[in-house]
């Protein structure tokens, strides 16, 4: 098997999984109570959250652990829409937004909320002189949530900017950092974001475990009600061995990023090349099959894992199909969406032609990948789409 869809999930860490297993045989106790197997299993969680804490130099009781991503957008947005509606209820995200915060948008929407969607650029920009004009005209927004980085096209998005803009209008500012942490550099002192949502299984973590960060002071509603856990603000008996494991994934992704970053920036560019020099250029053709580039192009403004591609003519299901059977992983867009007959709402936005979002493939790379395994891929997509184009 050649795994080329880390956007999903990446591969548990052996250090993470000897931290969940230490903590699951010694430290079983519920962390609430005041006897020593409770205040060992507490003491282990406030370690964990301190560590986490540190990885984005923000204070430890700023650290909140959820389920995942999808809660701590979700308890973002609702939270923060409920705390303030008397102030406003307008909000600002991106066309370009994961479905935890779209969808979420939706149902605030059903409930009397006013959401304004920025469009981004054919590179998946979102332009902050956009997000400044409808502030501008919206003395009543509330929230702007805006990704860190797009989890379809890796495009990094300007969020020190557009922060800015929001707190210079007294708007706050989320960031859906799910695929930009460990990954990318994130100091909530340097961009001073109101509230970051962050899941563990991105970075070799556990599945079913994150954090929101909620900046001193700011006071988002609770989602989840029931106890007093997490200082009163998200009720549930703490998962211990998860937030354990967590912190153990975190400190070693940010040990080893920067050097990790490199090697995938080399091997990034290393399947970009073969791209182009195996398959037509479709802007330049036309012709069916023929690959196509979605997003920034390699460099600052692109994630070094993410090469989002695209074959229009082409279908994605079949693509993804044949390349199942050559042992390949890759996905069709986000994760969360497969099996979803509509195209990538991420590529619609920034691609007016309908066939290149039917035909898009993301290919996201990660610590084990290699050239030779780039090299069967290219070799396998190269006759996978000759096939399909005589069909």
């Amino acid at each position: 098997m050649i795994y080329l869809d880390h956007a999903a999930t990446v591969p548990m860490r052996e250090e993470a999984l000897k931290a969940m297993t230490a903590a699951l045989r010694e430290d079983w106790g519920n962390a609430s109570p005041t006897y020593p197997i409770a205040q060992r299993a507490k003491a282990r969680l406030d370690g964990a959250r301190t560590i986490l804490a540190d990885t984005i130099h923000a204070g430890w009781r700023e650290l909140f652990f959820t389920s995942g991503g999808t809660e701590s957008d979700n308890w973002a947005l609702i939270g923060t829409a409920e705390a303030l509606k008397e102030k406003g209820k307008h909000i600002v995200v991106s066309a370009i937004e994961h479905h935890a915060v779209l969808h979420t948008c939706e149902y605030l929407e059903s409930r009397g909320f006013e959401v304004t969607r920025l469009p981004a650029d054919g590179e998946g920009l979102v332009r902050p002189h956009d997000l400044a004009a409808v502030l501008d005209a919206r003395p009543d927004t509330i929230l702007v949530s805006l990704m860190a980085v797009n989890n379809e096209i890796g495009t990094i998005e300007p969020i020190d900017v557009c922060c800015k803009y929001a707190h210079d209008h007294g708007v706050l500012f989320h960031t859906d950092a799910v695929q930009a942490y460990g990954k990318l550099p994130l100091s909530v002192e340097e961009v001073p974001v109101d509230l970051l949502s962050v899941s563990a299984h991105k970075i070799g973590g556990p599945k079913g475990i994150g954090f929101l960060y909620i900046r001193n002071g700011v006071q988002p509603q609770a989602l989840i009600h029931g106890g007093s856990q997490e200082s009163g603000r998200r009720a549930g008996t703490e998962n211990v061995p998860a937030a354990v494991g967590f912190a153990a994934a975190a400190q070693e992704a940010m040990a080893e990023m920067q050097e990790e970053q490199a090697r995938e920036a080399a091997l990034q560019q290393y399947f970009a090349e073969g791209l182009h020099r195996l398959f037509g250029d479709y802007r330049a053709t036309g012709k069916k099959g023929d690959f196509l580039w979605n997003g920034a192009p390699i460099g600052p403004r692109r994630a070094v894992s993410n090469l989002s591609i695209s074959f229009p003519g082409l279908d994605t299901q079949a693509l993804l199909i044949n390349l199942d059977l050559a042992g390949i992983c890759a996905s069709g867009g986000s994760a969360c969406t497969t099996g979803a007959v509509d195209p990538s709402h991420v590529i619609t936005a920034i691609c007016p032609d309908p066939a290149v979002a039917r035909g898009t493939l993301r290919f996201t790379l990660g610590p084990e990948n290699t050239n030779k395994e780039i090299d069967t891929v290219l070799r396998e997509l190269k006759a996978i789409t000759e096939r399909m184009k005589t069909l």
